[in-house]
């Protein structure tokens, strides 16, 4: 089982049971070196999956922005693979700017 750091925006139509849009999900896990963009809910829920070593950060800037925010981007836009990035050193920015929560799987 590993450790998923989830970072979300909030869901901007939470009355609606169903978007494709809303909300936006973030899972990185350093054990698994896999990050998860998930958007939406119901039926409209779609998500990609990639390895540390594919995940290219300039084809998900909004995304990343619309979930946490420009500190998430510029901790990931400093490494040139997030297997640079060192799990302790991730934990303690996420710490400074958002409530730490993970997700066990």
């Amino acid at each position: 089982m590993a450790t998923y750091y989830v970072i979300s925006s909030p869901d901007h139509d939470a009355d609606s049971p169903h978007s494709s849009e809303w909300p936006k999900e973030l899972r990185l896990s350093f054990e698994d070196e896999e990050i998860s963009l998930l958007q939406g809910k119901g039926h409209g829920l779609g998500g990609s999956f990639y390895d540390f070593e594919e995940f290219r950060v300039a084809e998900w800037t909004e995304f990343i922005e619309d979930c946490a925010g420009e500190w998430l981007l510029a901790e990931l836009s400093s490494h040139e693979s997030l297997t640079a990035i060192e799990e302790t050193d991730f934990v303690r920015t996420m710490n400074r700017h958002t409530t730490l929560e993970t997700e066990e799987r």
